[in-house]
C-alpha cells in the first residue's frame, strides 16, 4: 500500500518572513503584490524544506493565489541533497547560504542557478516529476497588471512521489518509454484523486465556524435555521453560530432576546417585560402613562436602543427570539428627557450641575429661545425658557 502524503505549507506570515520577497507584503495570510501606478511583479523564494531523505522523490506543488490569471504565475524549484555553492570567495553547503539575510534576491537566483529542477509558467498546481533530493524551496513570479492586485494565499509541497502507474502490471511500466505519457496521462486523476482525499480528511474544519472559510458559513447557516445571514457580518455570523444551539435552548426568554441584539448591535439592550410594570400598573395616576410607553398587553415585551442602528433589522432579530403570544414594542431612544416619555436617568439623560445661563461662550442653550417678556411670551407652539 502507498506511504500516506506529508506535505510542507506556508500559509501565515511567519512563513513568508522566514524566506525572501520583493516588492510584495504580508497581509494577513497571504502574500500580496500591488501595482498602483504603474506594472509590477512580486518575487518570493521560499525557505529551505528539509524532507530528512536523502534523494527524496517530490511529488507535487500547489499554489493558492488570489485575483491571479494564470499566466501572471512562473515558478521554479531547486533541490539538492547538500552539495556546495561559491560565495564570497568561499564554499558553503546550500542551507548555510540560505540563512544568510543580508543578501539580495538578485544575488541569491544567480548562486542558486545550478540546483534549479523544474520551471513552469502559467500553472498553479504541478507535478514534480523528476524532482529528488533531500532539500527543497522554490521561486515564484507574479506579475500584477496595472491598478490591480495580486497575491498568494498558500504554497503546498507533497512528498513523497509516487505514480498511478505502480499500480499496474508491470508491462505497462515497462512500455512507458522515456516519454512517460502513461505516467503524465495517469497524473491528471491521480491529482483529482488526491485533492478530493484532501478535502475529505479535512471535512471536519467546514463544520468548524471558527475555520469554516465565508463562503461556508451561510451553508452552516442553513442547517441552523438561521434565514437572515446577509445582515451579520462575517465575524458576528461565526459568533452566531458558535452560540447557535446556546441561543435556541434560551429561545423565548429575556435573556436568550438580549444577547441576540447585543450581537449585532455591540451593545447591550434595555427589555422591558409586562411583568416588570406589573404592580405600577394597578396604581390609576400611573396606568395611562405605563400603557403608552409599554403597552396596554400585559405579553408586550418593549425594547428599547439608542439611535443608530436599523431598527428594521433589530425587529426581525427579536422576533425570532420572542414567542409567538409575545408582542414587539421596539423604541428608540432619544437622548433628551421629555415628560411622559421614555427618559431614563444615565440611560438617555442625565442631571448636571445647575449653573445659570450666561452669553460667555461656554453655556449651551439647547432648545432654548431669547426674547418676549415673562408676562409676553413668544407664542409659537415651542417650550422656551425665559432668561432674566
Amino acid at each position: 500500500m502507498r506511504e500516506k502524503l506529508k506535505y510542507f505549507i506556508i500559509n501565515k506570515a511567519y512563513d513568508y518572513d522566514r524566506g525572501y520577497y520583493e516588492n510584495m507584503a504580508v497581509n494577513g495570510s497571504s502574500l500580496c503584490v500591488s501595482s498602483e501606478g504603474g506594472s509590477g511583479v512580486g518575487r518570493f523564494l521560499t525557505r529551505v524544506f528539509d524532507s530528512g531523505e536523502r534523494g527524496m522523490s517530490w511529488h507535487r506543488l500547489v499554489i493558492g493565489t488570489e485575483d491571479c490569471e494564470p499566466e501572471a504565475l512562473r515558478v521554479t524549484v531547486y533541490a539538492c541533497d547538500g552539495g556546495t555553492v561559491r560565495y564570497g570567495g568561499g564554499t558553503m553547503s546550500p542551507e548555510e547560504f540560505m540563512a544568510i539575510e543580508d543578501i539580495p534576491l538578485e544575488e541569491r537566483l544567480r548562486v542558486l542557478e545550478p540546483f534549479a529542477a523544474r520551471q513552469a509558467s502559467g500553472v498553479s498546481d504541478l507535478l514534480l516529476h523528476g524532482v529528488s533530493g533531500r532539500y527543497l524551496w522554490v521561486y515564484t513570479e507574479l506579475y500584477c497588471p496595472r491598478g490591480r492586485k495580486a497575491g498568494i494565499n498558500d504554497i503546498r509541497i507533497y512528498l513523497p512521489a509516487g505514480s498511478w502507474i505502480d499500480h499496474l502490471p508491470g508491462i505497462y511500466r515497462q512500455s512507458d518509454g522515456e516519454s512517460h505519457f502513461l505516467e503524465r496521462y495517469l497524473g491528471i486523476f491521480q491529482t483529482f484523486y488526491e485533492e478530493l482525499d484532501h478535502e475529505i480528511a479535512d471535512i471536519a474544519h467546514r463544520f468548524d465556524p471558527d475555520c469554516a472559510e465565508a463562503d461556508f458559513l451561510e451553508w452552516l447557516a442553513q442547517w441552523l435555521n438561521i434565514s437572515d445571514t446577509k445582515i451579520w457580518t462575517e465575524d458576528q455570523l461565526r459568533r452566531l453560530l458558535l452560540k447557535a444551539v446556546e441561543f435556541y435552548r434560551k429561545r423565548g426568554t429575556k435573556e436568550s432576546l438580549s444577547e441576540l441584539i447585543e450581537l449585532y448591535t455591540g451593545e447591550k439592550p434595555f427589555i422591558i417585560e409586562g411583568s416588570d410594570v406589573g404592580e405600577l400598573a394597578d396604581r390609576p395616576e400611573l396606568a395611562e402613562v405605563l400603557s403608552t410607553l409599554y403597552g396596554a398587553d400585559p405579553s408586550t415585551v418593549t425594547v428599547l436602543i439608542r439611535q443608530g442602528f436599523d431598527n428594521e433589522v433589530i425587529r426581525r432579530i427579536a422576533l425570532e427570539m420572542l414567542p409567538v403570544t409575545a408582542e414587539l414594542n421596539l423604541v428608540e431612544l432619544d437622548p433628551y428627557i421629555f415628560l411622559g416619555k421614555h427618559a431614563y436617568l444615565g440611560v438617555n439623560s442625565a442631571l448636571g450641575v445647575y449653573r445659570p445661563a450666561a452669553l460667555d461662550g461656554r453655556s449651551r442653550l439647547t432648545m432654548t429661545s431669547l426674547g418676549g417678556t415673562p408676562d409676553n411670551p413668544p407664542d409659537d407652539g415651542e417650550n422656551h425658557t425665559d432668561i432674566q
